[in-house]
């Protein structure tokens, strides 16, 4: 059993708090609990709570008040767990094993259904009422289900005009439809309006305020939505506070998307990046990361909000403020996972152009884009409640890394998603990652290897053509004989040790059956002794290990 996270006092207070207000379900379990069958299982619970907005499922404690801990041995592979859930609701559970004297709770964290939507178990939209789990009730599922915030690129501008649109932008807008692969080809045989009709743009002979975005001339949109602007400056050192303006973009973004690019790309370095024995050519900021970004803030900015979106480049970084925070439900944490859409016709419009991901997103095309090249993720921390802040490292921090990405494109036909690249850059930077479906892949593609509890390295042939030998032998770690002698010398400063200690002997890289095996062969070899009782992990009674020699 793991070591108790939590807490002793925050346990004993989750178990005292009021299961209504708190969101809390209390399970005895003592010795399984059910997955999927019935309305009353993990599966059920997880719908009803996470449509009260999340909570916990607490098993191996009684439910009335004095509660009682008892302890449970149910779901023993909480890994298989996880990932059955994830398979089932496509949507993440934590759970958390604590040891309270000696007893064995799992707290499961459930989180939060969507904005604006209703989960279901097998077809069920559950929810408690007091010990049953029920049907949602049809009030419940309609307040839940007009949650999304009105779409106002969908709304139609007062007083505008189809003339109030630029035929050059909308000539781009058809030309971009007929090379995407979204929809069909005949849009040449159409008239402009009736092309903006079957688009949206055009509603009840009314324009909408996604038309004006994207096709607006500048007069127009400077009369109708002045707010629609984007500002491009530079700054040869961005720590002063002004730079040059460079550009002021009031029309249809259609109509100056290449010339803002242009902007940032005039200022874009080339760089030669040795590996090995080789050079790998890059420019200092990607044309598809900077696409993306700039997209995302037309499509997700708060255009009820004045000012405008504001692009700040400096030789080795971007930084993107957009009007109007992130929606509820949205946090730096699951940006690339969530999508909610203040503009949902405009991110249709230039979906269906093939400018961006079906769903107006394209933040994991980022991350995407700048881990592959050995750079930093994009960074949203400077976000506050009314602008979005996304900030662009263009320094390139980890070249053999690029490389490794790109030798495993050409000799495993493969291109790694984000979260494939999130999970190699976590591990070359020495965190622990749980094992998962994304690690069990690279696993058997030979990219990573294992070698501890929640504990990998990249392959021994990144090290290699990184020419970090030295860094590859260290991290894969010392053999069993070494680490024995750890533990032994540990005892020999301490006269006795405890498993605790000897966890953080060997950096807490070797399981506890394992570090138990050794001890084991330590003491058959003579070397140590056991004291105490083994059942005890307080008190003066409490097990320990003692050197012989």
């Amino acid at each position: 059993m793991i070591e108790c996270i939590m807490d002793k006092n925050k346990f004993e207070e989750l178990i005292n708090s009021n299961k209504e207000s708190e969101h809390l379900e209390f399970k005895r379990a003592e010795d399984s609990f059910p997955f999927n069958s019935g309305n009353k299982s993990l599966c059920g619970y997880y719908v009803a709570l996470a449509n009260e907005r999340g909570g916990k499922l607490v098993l191996g404690v009684t439910d009335k008040i004095p509660r009682k801990v008892i302890g449970t041995a149910a779901f023993q592979k909480l890994e298989e767990v996880k990932l059955n859930i994830y398979q089932k609701f496509h949507r993440t559970i934590e759970v958390e094993e604590v040891d309270y004297d000696g007893k064995r709770v799992l707290i499961f964290e459930i989180p939060s259904r969507p904005i604006g939507e209703a989960l279901d178990f097998d077809g069920k939209f559950l929810m408690r009422e007091g010990e049953s789990l029920v049907p949602m009730n049809s009030e419940t599922h309609n307040k839940i289900s007009k949650e999304y915030i009105q779409d106002f690129s969908s709304e139609i501008s007062k007083n505008a005009v189809i003339s109030d649109l630029d035929s050059n932008s909308i000539r781009t807008l058809r030309a971009l439809l007929k090379t995407s692969k979204k929809v069909e080809k005949k849009v040449g045989q159409y008239s402009d309006k009736q092309l903006l009709i079957d688009l949206g743009l055009i509603r009840n002979n009314g324009i909408t305020y996604a038309a004006l975005i994207l096709l607006s001339k500048t007069s127009s949109l400077g009369l109708y939505l002045p707010s629609a602007e984007v500002r491009y400056q530079y700054k040869e050192d961005k720590s002063k506070v002004r730079g040059d303006m460079t550009g002021v973009f009031c029309g249809g973004y259609l109509g100056y998307y290449n010339e803002l690019w242009q902007q940032v790309n005039s200022r874009n370095v080339t760089e030669y990046l040795q590996v090995g024995l080789r050079k790998i050519k890059k420019k200092t900021f990607e044309e598809e990361t900077i696409q993306e970004a700039i997209n995302n803030s037309i499509i997700h900015r708060d255009y009820s909000e004045a000012g405008p979106i504001m692009i700040t480049q400096s030789p080795k970084e971007i930084t993107i403020r957009s009007p109007g925070g992130f929606l509820s439900g949205i946090t730096i944490e699951n940006i690339a996972e969530e999508t909610k859409l203040r503009n949902r016709l405009l991110a249709d419009v230039l979906s269906k152009c093939d400018f961006v991901e079906a769903f107006g997103n394209g933040v994991d095309l980022m991350i995407q884009h700048q881990l592959s090249s050995g750079k930093k993720y994009p960074d949203y921390n400077k976000t506050t409640p009314h602008t979005v802040i996304l900030e662009i490292d263009g320094n390139v921090y980890d070249p053999s890394f690029a490389e490794y990405v790109s030798k495993i494109a050409i000799e495993e036909n493969k291109e790694m998603s984000y979260k494939e690249l999130l999970v190699l850059t976590l591990i070359k930077q020495g965190k622990k990652i749980s094992t998962n479906q994304i690690t069990e892949d690279l696993y058997n593609l030979g990219l990573i290897e294992k070698i501890g509890v929640n504990k990998y390295i990249l392959s021994k042939k990144y090290y290699i053509d990184a020419q970090k030998k030295g860094e590859y032998t260290r991290r894969k770690g010392l053999p069993k004989n070494r680490n024995k002698e750890l533990v032994l010398q540990h005892l020999r400063e301490y006269d006795k040790g405890y498993m605790e200690e000897f966890f953080e002997v060997l950096g807490g890289d070797v399981s506890k059956p394992t570090i138990n095996r050794w001890l084991r062969e330590l003491r058959e070899e003579g070397k140590v002794d056991f004291h105490g009782n083994p059942q005890s992990v307080r008190g003066d009674n409490r097990g320990y290990w003692h050197l012989k020699e």
